[in-house]
């Protein structure tokens, strides 16, 4: 009897650490050390996202079996000509995308993942037309979030766990490396999912900026939102993340220059050197995709006036008339941006740094 229930308590360890995988990057070095910090973070969303996460773990058999039935009932899928428009907004971590995700999921009428969907990875296209429900008239103004995750079934998700079945990690372990079958079902995704909608779609994912021209050259209707922060504090929070959430000073938070990765260089040279990567990855992409389908958007400008990107999106992309636009009866206030001095000598020790490689 021993013997059996030590074998049913290993393959449910194992079968809750596969699941885990699914919400879980592979470059956090201790997942139950990064559950306690949230826990004690006192942030909603933290607490939120532990709670889905739980949740998910649970009703994987139910996935499982709805998986069958989402397959089955998805309809034909278009040419990436008809659908969309398809939105995606990417930027480095840290700077500000899942504000602009919030913002712009709230205001807009367009379809996007939601939180819930972390429970159905396996049929999410399903679960969204049962279970999907218009927020607009329910606008959260305070547009909490903790690392990217939001509050609330209905809340915008940047959907990791439907992004690490389309993605592969680079030697870094962030996944950067969209490939042609990956690329595919990406596309089939949203193709999909602005059909049975019938609405355009809208999605995050900071790491986009590396592999922006895969998803352009494969939608052709797409459109890329790229956040730019102020880089001081951008590397100030940076350095905050590898200490929040990874645990290790030495451990890369975000995209990173993988040709000159290096562990045991400084971390704070680390930081210095992925901003300018970030920042050089942006340019590419603008260039290569073009201006009038990749943005850059300053932060702080943003928060100044969000109105002017949602105003921008709505005319240029959804192409919604003046006539239109008077029709909308919302006002988006300022938002105060959350460029803090958390540490002054550690913000001047950064300022110096990015000054020397004329990062800032």
């Amino acid at each position: 009897m021993r013997k059996i229930i030590l074998n049913i308590y290993i393959w449910l360890w194992k079968y809750i650490k596969t699941r885990l995988s699914r919400f879980v990057p592979a470059h956090i070095n201790n997942p139950f050390k990064l559950m306690r910090r949230m826990l004690i973070s006192g942030n909603k969303a933290a607490w939120f996202t532990l709670w889905l996460t739980g949740l998910g773990v649970i009703l994987s058999p139910i996935d499982w079996a709805l998986q069958f039935f989402d397959h089955k009932t998805r309809p034909r899928r278009r040419s990436c000509a008809s659908g969309g428009p398809y939105i995606f907004i990417c930027g480095p971590a840290r700077s500000g995308t899942t504000l602009v995700f919030q913002v712009l999921s709230s205001t807009l009428e367009i379809a996007y993942p939601r939180n819930f969907t972390a429970m159905f990875s396996r049929s999410p296209l399903l679960a969204m037309r049962l279970f999907s429900r218009d927020q607009r008239n329910n606008r959260n103004t305070s547009y909490q979030n903790y690392y990217g995750k939001t509050v609330g079934l209905q809340g915008p998700s940047e959907a990791n766990h439907l992004w690490n079945q389309w993605v592969d990690s680079d030697i870094s372990g962030f996944r950067t490396q969209l490939h042609t079958k990956g690329a595919e079902e990406m596309a089939s995704f949203f193709e999909i999912l602005s059909q049975q909608t019938g609405l355009p779609t809208l999605a995050k994912n900071n790491n986009i900026n590396a592999f922006a021209n895969a998803i352009a050259s494969r939608l052709d209707n797409s459109y890329f939102i790229c956040l730019r922060r102020d880089s001081r504090f951008l590397a100030q929070s940076l350095v905050k993340a590898r200490e929040e959430i990874n645990g290790d000073m030495l451990q890369s938070y975000g995209v990173t220059n993988t040709a000159t990765w290096n562990l045991k260089s400084d971390p704070l040279d680390q930081v210095v050197s992925q901003i300018e990567y970030m920042e050089s990855l942006a340019i590419k992409q603008q260039q290569e995709i073009g201006e009038d389908r990749f943005w850059i958007v300053e932060y702080e400008a943003f928060c100044a006036n969000p109105e002017v990107l949602v105003n921008r999106v709505r005319r240029q992309i959804l192409q919604k008339s003046p006539e239109e636009d008077r029709n909308v009866s919302y006002e988006i206030p300022t938002i105060t941006n959350s460029n803090r001095v958390s540490d002054l000598s550690l913000l001047r020790e950064l300022e110096e740094r990015l000054g020397r490689s004329r990062a800032i």
